[in-house]
């Protein structure tokens, strides 16, 4: 098992930072003076992931908005992105008519952003999101008002800069912090985070996203709403603890003890810089989170089938000439000569012409393979061979899966008729272990060497079939 925690100097500190997300959290009917004109009088109110401004005038369609500005805490606003743009009446025994302007701020920030320096990001999460890094991956430690944490930081490599994701609870709320750690661009220290929420959504099915607060080093200000939703998957490929899954039988928990892998925070640097620097590892994983976050049946093995596709053609390395399945004569004639015996011992159900067919076609089945004129199924293997993944018989069968889901059978029907509650399992079990055939091709791909969950397994009882795989694969 990989180290669980490295211990460095780290000391870190967020109390201004949650100070002021406390403050403007709390904010109702906050009264703005407009930036440029102290005579337009506007109102500042939260809402659940946006700040909504109420200004008591009403704007033409000429008017540009978007170099609407105001003033709050000292710091002058400028807002970036909006939307829902609404215009009311409002009448009241104390302030007569008003004609209002209603805008929701999607992105804004104070003046002074600096867009280049070092700056913490905050994700807010759910209290239940904030669960220790230890179980999945290799963390560091981190110093916090004189209190040491072993479990909560991840430190990650991106071309050379360095980035830690530290997961925190202030109060009622939990929060995914993402610092850079050297000056840099603030567009690169957006795009940097966004993989690692990727990288690491993948690993531990919580992808945070919904809205961001952003410091600079200087303490100045970014907001946005305008990102992903928070995406929360089904499956997570990697653990360290057995005990952790209630799928697993306990006595496959007790064998597993001190011999499952936690993801290095080099393997875990690789996967984010893979996912950054490669737009097909990043829609692939999108595609994994989305798809399995409305954990739709419908949805997951079809999604599940474009990404074995898309995988299959970029990890393939092209390969010339021919391959011959058997290099030894020997070996050759003896499986021939086996093979031609069980069709003898099958010809009572067999024709005369049967047989004669079969056997001809024995006498060429170590005929060279052409590399570059392999078949659909062939394309889809071949990366798994190449990355030296052992692929069964049965998942192979279940990788041509692929051909019933691209040609609409959705059900993923065969001619053997089933109820709806065993095709609902049959369709989770195929989605199961094509994301375990996923996470065999990603992880060895990136140079992680260790034990990948079989997702599938506990659902083998359920079906009543039986096959030779473990609940743990190691590649």
């Amino acid at each position: 098992m990989k180290s669980s925690t490295r211990k460095i100097d780290n000391n870190k500190d967020f109390d201004t930072e949650l100070n002021f997300i406390k403050r403007i959290d709390a904010i109702e009917n906050i009264e703005l003076k407009e930036a440029n004109t102290s005579d337009l009088f506007a109102l500042l109110n939260r809402g659940e992931l946006k700040f909504k401004l109420e200004i008591s005038n009403i704007f033409s369609e000429n008017d540009n908005l978007q170099e609407l500005s105001f003033s709050l805490e000292n710091k002058t606003f400028i807002v970036k992105e909006f939307n829902d743009v609404g215009k009311k009446t409002k009448i009241s025994s104390e302030s007569g008519v008003q004609l209002l302007t209603s805008i929701e701020l999607d992105t804004f920030h104070s003046t002074a952003f600096k867009k280049k320096g070092r700056y913490k990001s905050f994700y807010p999460v759910e209290l239940k999101d904030v669960k220790t890094f230890h179980n999945e991956f290799e963390t560091v430690t981190y110093q916090r008002n004189g209190i040491e944490h072993f479990y909560d930081c991840l430190r990650i490599t991106i071309e050379k800069r360095k980035y830690d994701l530290t997961q925190i609870k202030d109060e009622n709320r939990g929060y995914y912090v993402f610092e850079c750690l050297q000056d840099q661009n603030f567009e690169d220290f957006s795009d940097a985070c966004y993989s690692i929420q990727q990288a690491v959504g993948f690993i531990n099915k919580l992808m945070v996203g919904g809205e961001k607060f952003i410091f600079d080093g200087n303490g100045e200000f970014y907001y946005s709403n305008f990102i992903r939703p928070t995406l929360r998957g089904l499956y997570s490929p990697i653990f360290s603890n057995p005990y952790s899954k209630m799928d697993i039988e306990r006595k496959v928990a007790e064998k597993m003890v001190n011999k499952l892998s936690r993801i290095s925070l080099e393997d875990l640097s690789s996967l984010t810089t893979r996912i950054h620097q490669n737009p097909v590892f990043s829609v692939v994983i999108l595609i994994i989170l989305e798809s399995t976050s409305i954990a739709s049946l419908l949805l997951i093995p079809s999604s599940f089938a474009v990404i074995i596709e898309q995988l299959s053609k970029h990890l393939n390395v092209e390969e010339i000439g021919l391959d011959k399945p058997i290099d030894d004569p020997e070996l050759e004639s003896t499986i021939i000569d086996q093979l031609h015996q069980v069709i003898d011992q099958n010809k009572k159900d067999l024709t005369p012409e049967n047989i004669l067919k079969l056997k001809r076609r024995l006498n060429g089945i170590n005929r060279p393979m052409n590399k570059r004129a392999l078949t659909n199924n062939e394309k889809l293997t071949r990366p798994f061979e190449q990355l030296g993944i052992d692929l069964t018989l049965h998942d192979i069968s279940i990788i041509e899966h692929r051909n019933d889901l691209f040609h609409g059978n959705v059900l993923l029907n065969t001619k053997q008729s089933r109820d709806e509650e065993t095709t609902n399992l049959y369709m989770a079990y195929v989605s199961a272990k094509l994301f375990t055939l996923i996470s065999k091709l990603i992880l060895k791909s990136i140079g992680y060497s260790g034990y990948i969950y079989n997702q599938a397994k506990y659902l083998e009882k359920k079906l009543d079939l039986k096959t030779n795989e473990q609940y743990f694969d190691k590649i």
